[in-house]
């Protein structure tokens, strides 16, 4: 009873049905209402606009016949046939300018007349008004053309009517050599003519935006569908009220009568039957349901009384017949058994494929009652079963496609797969094989499927369930086998992965045993040294690395880490004198002893050169300091000296002579106080203040500080400065200084008359400037120029 009372819970599906439908019929007519709205208001602006544009239409129309039919032939009769004014005699060019004043007061409206190969670019045509007359030019009978079009994303009306040329035309249009030469000469012989009387040459169009216009009109149209929409949801709720109250309350109480008078188990399987309908039709249901119920109880019990004899002797024959049946079962238990075991033997006899799988298919056939059958292996890419041997079973396909959601893999290894539990259920597997009387039986292993064993021609009648279970235990045998052979496989090819690794290291990689035999080497090792063994797999290590010229590895590292069981590294030089940097590492075994050594071999040959350059430059540095050093006690006496030639040459007054010799020592000691302070400020490191500065007027005032130096010595320079340089993070003094220095540079490599130019550019990609210092001079000598920024390096004479 309680479920009886779960079920009277339940929402009423009659009413959920019928509310469903009115709330349908409600929403269909809301959306009916606003779309009507939607489009009759839609239509009334097309039309609205349609009026406008002819009335644009008409003023240009009445303009241009003015022209066409006054104006112009006016104009040919004061000025001749051979002349041509744009602006008085065009009708596309007044048609054009009037327009634009036009829109000085009504900018919305855009008026165009436009045709093709016209002889002003402004009038040709865009991509919709070529459309257009191509339209009209299939479609001589239509004289015009309307619609709202998007123009660039917004929704405009077009108004389009075909310009067709007449005779009055074909005097500018026609044939060049009979068009006004002011005309030609004006617009050239290629463009606006060659047209025939009565051909479309082009259209004329008004356009005007509507999409403001069409944004209110579906404003008001969702607006419509609202209030509809809120307007029938009232009414829905009213429905469902008096719905509810009036029809279902009287029928769950009629069904309720139905449900109190079920007792057994069967009569409430009868129950959550007739409950998946609705509640008419579950009464219906029910009452038909209870009354054949009735009926079959009072039919069996009058046949239990009249045939209780004959079945009490049915029951004992079905006694002995289950008894037979059981022997039976129990020979073919042995009979599977024994084909099981067979068919272990064989797959653990051999681990060649092409063998073990046809005998398999052999002894199966022997047991199962099929004629032939055939053993498919499943393939990917596409995802098919693929025969690959075959016993009397020439009907069957050699690929078959599968569908791979029927070949999926179960969750875990005890769950079958929806292959395997298919197969229980039909004997077959479907949409595999279009015969009736074929039997597929999955090969399964760890709950994937990995192919199909399929016999042909099958009594299905004799297939028990214990030649069922056969089958699936059979099954799974070979898939197991087939598994094992994949796993070799891929074990086969993860070694030439392995090895296409060790090939893809460039330096020396090899991998010794404890008899120091090669197990693996890299193709570096061979190109650099060969193969590295003797023929019988040893190591050609010598004990020295003098004693083989092939191989510097000598094995004296490779026994000390055999016996320190602990990595290594060490430095060897080969005859040639090239330098290795060998790295050992031992491989432990379970016990703890080194199986096999790894030995890294890299050639650092370039690397020690850049070491060796490094110290040298390092001790170039300690130099200047030592340079600086006794600089700066020379710097002292030279001070002394030339305060004491300034006494003297205050005591020696009137003394020509030994004036001009003091004035000689004072030249020589100032001579040698500035080179002492230059070599200091060499050696001194300078603190840096950085600051943005502008670099072309930093160059132009260093330029103004030697420019009369220069010409003194008729050397001109020449300034060529970019002027999009931005201001540039610089060091201004030092950057004044390194211009100083190259340009005096180039000056003293120019003999007699020369010139310096200086160029700066400013490269975008980069973000940085390009400052460029060009001479005519003799150039740094090939020899010498990696030599130019090492410390007192100079190629000057003593003195400059």
């Amino acid at each position: 009873m309680s479920e009886s009372g779960g079920n009277t819970n339940n929402k009423s599906m009659l009413q959920r049905r019928f509310l469903l439908g009115v709330g349908v019929i409600f929403l269909c007519f809301s959306i009916l209402t606003s779309l009507v709205m939607y489009f009759y208001e839609k239509d009334a602006l097309e039309e609205t606009a349609h009026a406008k544009s002819r009335l644009v239409m008409a003023v240009m129309e009445a303009n241009r016949s003015y022209i066409q039919e006054v104006l112009r032939p006016r104009m040919y009769e004061l000025m001749g046939k051979d002349s041509f004014i744009l602006e008085a005699m065009s009708t596309s060019f007044v048609s054009r300018a009037v327009m634009e004043r036009f829109k000085i007061s009504l900018p919305e409206y855009s008026y165009r007349r436009v045709s093709q190969n016209a002889r002003n670019p402004v009038s040709e045509p865009t991509r919709l008004e070529t459309d257009l007359i191509a339209y009209f030019a299939s479609h001589p009978d239509e004289q015009s053309r309307r619609g709202i079009v998007p123009i660039d994303g917004t929704p405009h009306f077009v108004h389009a009517r075909p310009v067709r040329f007449d005779d009055s035309c074909m005097h500018c249009h026609g044939n060049p050599d009979e068009a006004p030469k002011a005309l030609v000469e004006k617009y050239g012989r290629d463009r606006g003519f060659g047209y025939e009387p009565g051909a479309v040459s082009g259209l004329m169009a008004v356009t005007i935006p509507v999409d403001v216009a069409l944004v209110k009109i579906k404003g008001r149209a969702i607006s419509m569908f609202a209030g509809s929409l809120i307007a029938f949801a009232a009414l829905y709720i009213i429905v469902c009220f008096f719905f509810n109250r009036v029809v279902i309350h009287n029928l769950r109480d009629l069904l309720q009568l139905f449900r109190r008078s079920l007792r057994d188990e069967s009569e409430f399987q009868l129950l959550r039957t007739a409950t998946a309908k609705d509640e008419i039709s579950e009464m219906t249901a029910a009452a038909e349901t209870m009354a054949r119920h009735l009926q079959q109880a009072r039919n069996q019990l009058e046949e239990y009384t009249k045939t209780l004899e004959v079945k009490v002797e049915k029951r004992t024959g079905a006694l002995l017949e289950s008894k037979r049946l059981l022997k039976e079962k129990e020979e073919k238990t042995r009979e599977s058994l024994k084909l099981l075991t067979m068919i272990a033997e064989l797959t653990t006899r051999s681990t060649d494929a092409s063998e073990i799988f046809p005998n398999v298919l052999r002894q199966t056939l022997s047991t199962v009652p099929a004629k032939g059958g055939a053993l498919y292996l499943l393939l990917e890419n596409p995802f098919r079963l693929e025969m690959q041997w075959s016993e009397n079973a020439p009907s069957l396909p050699r690929t078959v496609e599968v569908d791979p959601e029927q070949f999926r893999a179960a969750p875990s290894e005890q769950e079958k797969s929806p292959l395997c539990e298919r197969f229980l259920e039909r004997l077959r597997a479907p949409s595999l094989l279009d015969s009736h009387n074929d039997l597929a039986v999955p090969l399964c292993c760890r709950g994937r499927v990995l192919g199909m064993l399929v016999f042909t021609e099958i009594n299905f009648e004799a297939v028990t369930p214990e030649i069922q279970d056969m089958l699936l235990s059979t099954g799974q045998q070979v898939g197991i086998t087939i598994e094992s052979l994949q796993n070799t496989e891929r074990l086969r090819r993860s070694s030439e992965l392995l090895q296409t690794v060790f090939d893809g290291i460039t330096d020396m990689l090899v991998l010794l045993d404890r008899d120091l035999c090669i197990r693996m080497v890299n193709r570096a090792h061979i190109r650099r040294f060969g193969s590295g063994t003797d023929g019988k797999g040893k190591d050609t290590g010598c004990r020295s690395p003098d004693a083989c010229a092939a191989c510097p590895f000598g094995r004296c590292g490779v026994e000390a880490v055999f016996r320190s069981r602990r990595p290594m590294i060490e430095e060897l030089v080969d005859r040639e004198g090239d330098i290795y940097l060998v790295h050992y590492y031992p491989i432990l075994d379970e016990k703890g002893e080194v199986g096999s050594i790894v030995r890294y071999a890299k050639d650092i040959t370039a690397q020690k050169r850049v070491d060796q350059k490094i110290q040298q430059t390092e001790k170039l540095a300690a130099v200047g300091q030592l340079a600086a050093g006794i600089a700066h006690e020379i710097n002292n006496p030279l001070g002394v000296i030339l305060c004491h030639t300034e006494l003297l040459d205050q005591q020696l007054n009137g003394m020509a002579d030994a004036r001009n010799d003091l004035a000689t020592i004072e030249k020589h000691a100032m001579t040698c106080q500035r080179i002492v302070s230059d070599l200091l400020k060499f050696a001194r490191s300078k603190g840096s203040s950085w600051q943005l500065a502008p670099i072309n007027r930093t160059i132009e005032e260093v330029v103004a500080m030697i420019l009369h130096q220069f010409r003194r010595q008729q050397v001109e320079i020449h300034l060529d400065l970019a002027p999009d340089i931005p201001l540039m993070n610089l060091d201004v003094d030092k950057f004044k200084q390194v211009c100083m220095n190259l340009l005096i540079n180039a000056r003293q490599a120019i003999q007699g008359k020369g010139e310096v130019r200086v160029i700066t550019r400013y490269l975008e990609a980069e973000k940085c400037a390009q400052i460029l210092f060009q001479d005519n001079g003799c150039g740094i000598a090939p020899e010498i120029m990696d030599k130019i920024f090492d410390p007192f390096f100079t190629t000057k004479k003593t003195g400059e």
